[in-house]
């Protein structure tokens, strides 16, 4: 049985505007900062799915969106290693997630 599976590439998960409230970042001394953690967070939620976009169905965007602030929350507030599952962000995107055998 062959998968259909249809992806889109519209753009940024979010924008800058977006990353910094989520972050709860009033100033623009960070901008350079969250816009490389924010490459990173939309990276890392792509990677745990190995796609290299987001698929277009129901909701996806909106939890890959989730996941990816997740992540960039994550890196910025963290700025040094922790130990973490990362099982909210994982939550989210799971069911997107393809696996190779």
């Amino acid at each position: 049985m062959a998968l259909n599976v249809v992806v889109t590439a519209t753009g940024p998960l979010f924008t800058l505007v977006e990353a910094k409230e989520h972050l709860r970042v009033d100033h623009n001394d960070d901008d350079a900062l969250i816009e490389i953690y924010s490459d990173a967070a939309v990276g890392r939620v792509l990677q745990y799915c190995n796609i290299g976009l987001v698929p277009d169905s129901p909701g996806a965007a909106a939890a890959f969106k989730a996941a990816a602030l997740l992540a960039l929350g994550e890196l910025y507030q963290n700025r040094e290693p922790i130990l973490t599952d990362g099982s909210p962000i994982s939550n989210l995107i799971n069911p997107y997630r393809w696996l190779r055998v």
